[in-house]
């Protein structure tokens, strides 16, 4: 059975360092609950993505090159999306919405590949929404994840902004952060507090607006 297949039923598939989880693809009737939503046994959301939390910048990730190394700042706002190579919601975010907001003066990006599973996306055109289609591909390690991010980057063509900023999750961020919707945003105001933290795929004009909110706070 083919990975798309696997999750369309929601069975059980083992993802790297053998943690087992469910794929349950999870459609919203409106734009913003588009998502992708991992079902993890006895678990919760994770409190970095909660609004009022300011640990995010505590966060250890990797650059696309292994090194350790902290999430990018904006002076004014930070925009961090955890995410799937996989996931063609998260795809959209990257190609259609993620570099338009990088236009905003003072805002960083921070994309963070948090899941052990390959393929790449296809994010679709803009309209009509999310209609692409998800990449397939095995498990991987962190190292590989670096790998099939780099390739995510220069397939995608759209983060090459100097404000937008691709890292990968080790293994103790992807627990960590426990995500369990793929794509999760935060948007973080110059203090490094959470604003607000969508929970799946935004449209344009909602991540405008969200990040209007967290700039005028």
């Amino acid at each position: 059975m083919t990975q798309r297949g696997r999750r369309l039923v929601g069975s059980l598939v083992a993802l790297g360092g053998g943690l087992v989880v469910g794929l349950v693809l999870g459609h919203g009737i409106h734009a913003r609950a588009a998502n992708h939503t991992i079902q993890h046994v006895s678990q919760t959301m994770t409190q970095p993505f909660s609004p009022g939390s300011a640990t995010m910048f505590s966060t250890v990730v990797e650059s696309l090159s292994g090194h350790a190394t902290a999430l990018a700042r904006g002076p004014k706002a930070t925009v961090v999306m955890a995410m799937a190579s996989w996931c063609r919601y998260c795809g959209y975010e990257d190609k259609w919405v993620l570099p338009q907001l990088a236009k905003t003066p003072g805002v960083a990006i921070d994309v963070v590949d948090v899941s052990p599973q390959g393929g790449i996306a296809d994010p679709g055109p803009k309209n009509p929404l999310f209609s692409g289609h998800d990449g397939q591909g095995g498990p991987l390690t962190v190292a590989g994840m670096e790998q099939v991010m780099r390739q995510y980057v220069n397939a995608f063509g759209t983060l090459s902004a100097p404000n937008i900023h691709v890292y990968v999750a080790p293994q103790t961020t992807q627990s960590a952060w426990n995500i369990q919707s793929f794509p999760t945003l935060a948007f973080l105001g110059a203090n490094g507090t959470v604003a607000a933290a969508p929970n799946g795929a935004q449209t344009l004009s909602q991540a405008q607006a969200d990040l209007q909110q967290t700039l005028d706070r």
